[in-house]
């Protein structure tokens, strides 16, 4: 039978959640352009895709 989980284990486990916690909150948010930017330029490769994908369907077929 495995041993049950100590409460000191869980103390850690929550100590080393937090620590990664902080860490990803220190990080610098993206500059409002990148965030902004971001999904129309998704957008525009998916479409650019889309496009190529056709032509070369249509030359093809």
């Amino acid at each position: 039978m495995p041993p049950q989980p100590t409460r000191q284990a869980d103390i850690e486990q929550l100590q080393r959640e937090m620590a990664e916690l902080a860490e990803e909150m220190d990080r610098p948010a993206p500059s409002m352009a990148r965030a902004f930017l971001l999904p129309f330029c998704i957008g525009a490769a998916f479409a650019l895709t889309i496009f190529i994908v056709v032509v070369l369907e249509a030359r093809l077929g």
